[in-house]
């Protein structure tokens, strides 16, 4: 396997309340990436998905744990040596109109980046502007728009080109096709495999959509409650997937060729505050195989197969 590109060891991070309490949104969590591969996360709302990509690309710093890059702890970075390095993980942002302000037009937002790093001169910027949004496949008619008179779709399309104007390593996609209707999401899926393949581009993408993650994500990361839960190959999911709440996520994806008799049994309770955050498994209080155990110990990761690990008593040993 090539070397690995970006790795998380232990990230935490956690924030204080005006009250004086303390939220966890990640806890001790570690993965690895590497060119070419995408890796999936999944979870529902509030799991700490997003934080957790603000900590790869530094916008927060881990209150604990590493962060490394092709081997070199970048973690405690600051100034110009951050701003240098940050250039090499960029991120695709949830809300595509949100994401740019409403008074650039598109050409000087797609090469803001360039402007930033002085990777071109001013008469250049045009031309590779032309070329970024050829790259996403948006006309050149597009050049001289405002973001805000295209489409959801389009202005997806223009975060990826700016993300790649620096023609960084490692993408990160932050929900970004969560805003977009279902075919929209199937052209920019094929978009950023076909970029992948032509850029060797490591990406980590979060969605809420199981099954677009499962046919996206080489590998996939589940995630509850700041902690991760279990770590698969995408194609082993569906048969082997072990933690109680991946199984409970694979119950909720329907298909047009279900079997209508098919009982489906609900994921009974509600997440717990992760300022209140339970002893032992987190997932206890939902879970139906839950034992004093659970109630008291946190379970670790253990391998359970061939780049397969799992967080529960059950398979613990």
């Amino acid at each position: 396997m090539s070397e690995c590109i970006l790795e998380g060891r232990g990230l935490t991070r956690r924030y204080r309340r005006p009250d004086g309490r303390i939220l966890t949104a990640c806890q001790q969590i570690d993965l690895r990436l590497y060119p070419g591969e995408t890796l999936g996360i999944v979870g529902e709302s509030g799991c700490g998905k997003s934080t957790l990509l603000r900590m790869l690309s530094q916008l927060e710093r881990p209150d604990e744990g590493q962060l490394l890059f092709r081997g070199e702890d970048v973690t405690g970075w600051k100034g110009e040596n951050l701003r240098r390095h940050r250039r090499h993980i960029q991120m695709v942002f949830q809300d595509p109109a949100a994401a740019f302000f409403p008074r650039m037009r598109v050409w000087d937002a797609v090469t803001e980046p360039l402007r930033n790093y002085s990777s071109c001169s001013r008469g250049e910027l045009r031309e590779k502007a032309k070329q970024l949004l050829e790259m996403v496949e948006l006309p050149q008619e597009f050049l001289d728009r405002y973001p805000h008179s295209m489409s959801g779709g389009q202005r997806q399309r223009l975060g990826i080109a700016r993300a790649l104007a620096l023609e960084p390593e490692v993408l990160l996609c932050d929900e970004a096709t969560s805003a977009l209707d279902v075919s929209t999401q199937d052209q920019l899926v094929e978009l950023l495999v076909e970029l992948q393949r032509q850029r060797e581009l490591a990406i980590l993408f979060v969605c809420h959509d199981l099954a677009l993650v499962q046919s996206l994500s080489h590998r996939i990361m589940v995630m509850y409650l700041g902690v991760v839960v279990e770590s698969l190959p995408s194609s082993c999911l569906a048969k082997d997937a072990l933690h109680p709440y991946a199984k409970a996520l694979l119950e909720s994806v329907f298909s047009l060729h279900d079997n209508h008799e098919r009982l489906i049994v609900p994921l009974c309770g509600e997440v717990p505050s992760p300022i209140d955050r339970p002893a032992g498994c987190p997932f206890h209080t939902r879970c139906s195989h839950c034992t004093e155990l659970c109630r008291t110990r946190m379970p670790q990761m253990t391998a359970v197969g061939p780049e397969h690990w799992v967080a529960c008593h059950r398979y613990s040993d």
